[in-house]
C-alpha cells in the first residue's frame, strides 16, 4: 500500500447488519431511517428518531427521522441484503458514519468495524488509509443525506427530541450531548 490510494469494495460479509443498536449516554438508539424509508421495514419494527417542537405531545410537534428497533436488519439475507437495490441512506453510506464532535461539527469517520476497513488497517497499521474517491463517492453522498438529520437535530437543540428506544420515551436532545454542550 505505502501510502497509495486503495479502492474499497465491500465484500457482503453482513456484519454491519448486526449490530443496529448503540447505547451511549444512556440511550438506545437503533439504526437511523430517512422518513421515505420507513416502508423498507415491518411497521412494527420502526419507531420515531428525531422531532421538532415544543412538546411530542402537541399537534405541531414534527418527526424528521426514524430508527429500526432491533439488532439486526431483518431484510438480512443469506448472501447480503435482501433489499440492495433499495436499501436505506445509512446502509448505502457504510463504512463511513456521521458523528457530532465535541464542538457540535458533523464530521464523517470510518467505521473500523467494517471488516474491509478493518483488514486494511489491520494489514498495514502504521499507515493512514487512503481510499480512492471514485470508490466511495456513493457511499460520501449517502452519509451527507443521513448527516443532515443530525444537522437539523442541531439547529435548534431546545426544541429538538429523541425517542429513545431504551425507555421508550421521548428526551431532548441536549440530554444526549452531555453537560459540556454550548
Amino acid at each position: 500500500m505505502s501510502g497509495g490510494w486503495v479502492a474499497y469494495h465491500c465484500d457482503n460479509c453482513g456484519e454491519c447488519c448486526k449490530r443496529l443498536l448503540i447505547d451511549r449516554q444512556d440511550v438506545r438508539k437503533g439504526l437511523p431511517l430517512l422518513p421515505e424509508e420507513r416502508s423498507l421495514f415491518p411497521e412494527d419494527l420502526v419507531k420515531p428518531g428525531f422531532g421538532v417542537g415544543p412538546d411530542p405531545e402537541t399537534e405541531n410537534f414534527e418527526v424528521f427521522s426514524y430508527q429500526l428497533t432491533v439488532n439486526e436488519c431483518p431484510n438480512k439475507a443469506k448472501g447480503g441484503c435482501g433489499i440492495w437495490v433499495f436499501r436505506p441512506a445509512i446502509c448505502r453510506a457504510y463504512p463511513i458514519v456521521p458523528v457530532i464532535t465535541q464542538g457540535g461539527a458533523v464530521v464523517k469517520v470510518y467505521d473500523l468495524a467494517c471488516s474491509v476497513i478493518s483488514t486494511m488497517s489491520g494489514t498495514h497499521p502504521e499507515e493512514r488509509i487512503h481510499l480512492e474517491p471514485s470508490s466511495i463517492r456513493g457511499e460520501v453522498e449517502n452519509c451527507s443525506r443521513v448527516a443532515e438529520i443530525t444537522r437539523r437535530a442541531l439547529e435548534d437543540p431546545e426544541r429538538t427530541w429523541f425517542y429513545d428506544l431504551k425507555t421508550g420515551k421521548w428526551i431532548h436532545f441536549t440530554e444526549m450531548l452531555g453537560p459540556d454542550w454550548s
